[in-house]
């Protein structure tokens, strides 16, 4: 499907249409949804998916500090003719005990994440109730909080031993402690590198540890094309084609950013 078609005079077109996409996207929503305490919500990447079904792309602009927290504007844009289909607002309070301390780019990040997955769903949330897959219809971005909430402990009558680690948990361990220095030292190669090793261990993941490495990918793909945006990390031609072909859903933002990235002045290296 090249473009989303708005007939408001033919409404059995518009369910007939979103119907086939919700069919297509379907499996790769499903698949990276995030479940938080029993419940599976769509991240950026499956709205991310059911826009570029309907021939609209995601974006976000406007980002400020404001009184409070950070927002962002979240955008749906039809490929075709670059029309403005949908739009809705993105926020980090400074409230939030999970984003407080983090950096001033990671919590822009999430602000601009929040205002694409809200605008998406703006537009498309029957999409995710026509696939029957037992999705929420709010952005994971917007619940992740929940995900820290600890149920009430009971009281136990004798010490419990700790289970230890199997293989696949310590390699997982190593693998974010990995991840994590590749992104503090701004290291993208090694990022890469990383991540391709790493690889032929997801399909191997028990359910709770996928979750938690899917939600982790997530923030850590976000984080890198924000600092491909604001210049931190300067991309070429290679780098971007890798990382598209790691994460295939995020192609447009990552186009997007590339793109985006700040032009070094070729007179300047020149001299």
């Amino acid at each position: 499907m090249n473009e989303i078609i708005i007939q408001n005079n033919n409404p059995m077109e518009n369910i007939r249409q979103s119907t086939d996409v919700a069919g297509a996207c379907k499996e790769i929503v499903s698949k990276t949804a995030i479940k938080i305490q029993n419940k599976k919500y769509v991240p950026v990447e499956g709205w991310m998916s059911i826009a570029t079904a309907h021939g609209c792309v995601l974006s976000a602009s406007d980002v400020k500090q404001i009184e409070g927290g950070i927002s962002a504007r979240g955008i749906v844009r039809r490929v075709s003719d670059g029309l403005i289909i949908g739009e809705a607002e993105g926020f980090v309070g400074d409230d939030e005990k999970t984003w407080a301390s983090r950096p001033l780019f990671a919590r822009r990040a999430m602000a601009q994440t929040r205002a694409m997955s809200r605008a998406a769903r703006s537009v498309f949330a029957h999409v995710v109730v026509l696939m029957d897959a037992g999705l929420e219809t709010t952005p994971m971005e917007e619940m992740e909080h929940l995900a820290h909430v600890q149920p009430v402990a009971q009281p136990v009558t004798q010490p419990q031993k700790q289970p230890m680690k199997s293989g696949i948990e310590e390699t997982f361990s190593k693998f974010k402690t990995a991840i994590s220095e590749c992104l503090i030292t701004l290291n993208l190669d090694r990022f890469i590198k990383a991540y391709k090793t790493f690889d032929k261990y997801v399909q191997t993941l028990p359910e709770d540890l996928f979750d938690e490495f899917d939600h982790y990918m997530t923030k850590a793909i976000t984080q890198i094309c924000e600092g491909i945006e604001s210049g931190d990390y300067t991309v070429n031609e290679q780098t971007r084609d890798d990382l598209i072909k790691l994460f295939p859903v995020w192609k447009n933002e990552i186009s997007r950013v590339y793109n985006n990235q700040p032009k070094k002045d070729q007179e300047e290296r020149i001299f």
